[in-house]
């Protein structure tokens, strides 16, 4: 169904810009009169909001929700429905009560398709890309089977669980990124403060440099001769990194999911967000291929993407999932064991929903087990390299000492 952009008077008197969907520009003149606008501007496509109230990424995302604003709104938006909120009133109060302009702007622009007639899915279509499009073929199976109320608390369920992990992560994080850096300021300012300081000093006592000083100042050098060379093999680097990533990310996840302590997490990880999905999916009414597909769309990494596809078509084609998964290094081999044996017992979806309690819970745990590990190791490996700059920096210094002597 086509968009419109329009401007148009509020009852106040107040001049507001929104878009809606309608079959015509005369039925989008209905609409908003129907709101108690009094349209100044209608056009098709397009957007009526000034450029300062549009958002923009440099990710490519532009327009895409941040995953704390769609977990606010279908926590509060399955409550709504369970409690027989009528569709359209429940995404207009969660447009009121959502915190930022661009999840205001979604969600009412979700209402007003509804109000035109589309399904709920289609809606989000229509905004593509704010919603996933897992989240989206979720939707779709929810009203098709007319349990929305009940897949929208899954998916609640499901997006609390992700942002968990994740602030796990981001807090685990936050130690060694200062330690990183403060340790480059630290040296920063030994290699382009003090070095250059020294220098003159043992130039004068015609001593020569010592070689760490030696090789503190060539870097420097070179840092202040080529910058412009090296600003812009950075950026080939970036574009070429970019052109290549799908192959990077593919053959970096094989090698990093094999590494002794970082591997089991990253599988353990990798394999929650797939029986995650697939959880959701099968027990909102999907089916396995359908659940497949849609968790190869939203798989970011290509390596597990491509393992999807290939689980998907060997579905297809009357094999099994576990047949894929057993033996795959990117899996966690325990849990497809399990799936083995739900697929032979035909209770896969009770097994998946055991499979993602079982491993969020052990993938926390790991988590925590390589935060303990991790934090000591960076911090002597941080500590040796600072502390080892700092004291061939003494060392030369007590040289100067001995020549004065």
């Amino acid at each position: 169904m086509p968009r419109f952009a329009y401007s148009a008077y509020d009852p106040s008197g107040k001049i507001i810009h929104g878009e809606l969907t309608s079959a015509s520009e005369l039925e989008a003149l209905d609409s908003l009169a129907a709101k108690g606008l009094t349209p100044v501007q209608v056009s098709a496509g397009g957007s009526a909001l000034p450029w300062y109230q549009r958002e923009f990424s440099l990710s490519g995302t532009s327009g895409a929700l941040k995953p704390a604003a769609i977990e606010r709104f279908f926590n509060g938006f399955s409550a709504l429905l369970s409690s027989s909120f009528p569709l359209v009133n429940a995404l207009k109060y969660s447009a009121e009560q959502a915190q930022d302009p661009a999840t205001r702007r979604a969600l009412s622009r979700l209402g007003d398709s509804i109000e035109n007639g589309a399904s709920l899915q289609a809606a989000m279509a229509e905004i593509d890309p704010a919603f996933p499009p897992r989240l989206q073929t979720l939707v779709g199976v929810g009203e098709s089977s007319n349990t929305l109320a009940e897949v929208s608390a899954r998916i609640a369920a499901m997006l609390a669980s992700q942002a968990r992990m994740r602030r796990e992560l981001r807090s685990a994080l936050i130690y060694p990124a200062i330690l990183l850096v403060m340790s480059a300021l630290v040296l920063g300012l030994i290699v382009f403060y003090l070095v250059p300081t020294l220098e003159p000093v043992f130039r004068s006592a015609q001593a020569p440099l010592p070689l760490p000083l030696q090789l503190m100042s060539g870097f420097r050098q070179t840092v202040l001769d080529a910058w412009p060379l090296l600003l812009g093999l950075f950026a080939a680097l970036l574009v070429l990194g970019f052109a290549l990533r799908t192959h990077m990310q593919r053959g970096l996840a094989a090698l990093a999911t094999r590494l002794p302590v970082i591997g089991p997490f990253l599988r353990q990880r990798a394999t929650l967000d797939i029986c995650q999905s697939l959880s959701l999916m099968l027990g909102s009414g999907a089916t396995l291929s359908q659940a497949l597909t849609t968790a190869e769309q939203s798989s970011l990494n290509p390596a597990y993407t491509a393992l999807l596809a290939q689980a998907s078509e060997r579905i297809t084609s009357g094999g099994t999932l576990s047949q894929t998964l057993l033996g795959n290094p990117l899996i966690d081999q325990m849990t497809a064991t399990l799936l083995q044996a739900g697929e032979e017992a035909d209770r896969l979806p009770q097994v998946l929903d055991t499979a993602t309690a079982d491993l969020s819970d052990r993938t926390s745990r790991t988590l925590a087990q390589l935060i303990q590990m991790l934090t000591p190791v960076l911090t002597l490996l941080i500590g040796f390299s600072v502390g080892a700059v700092i004291l061939s920096t003494i060392a030369a210094i007590m040289d100067l000492n001995d020549i004065a002597l």
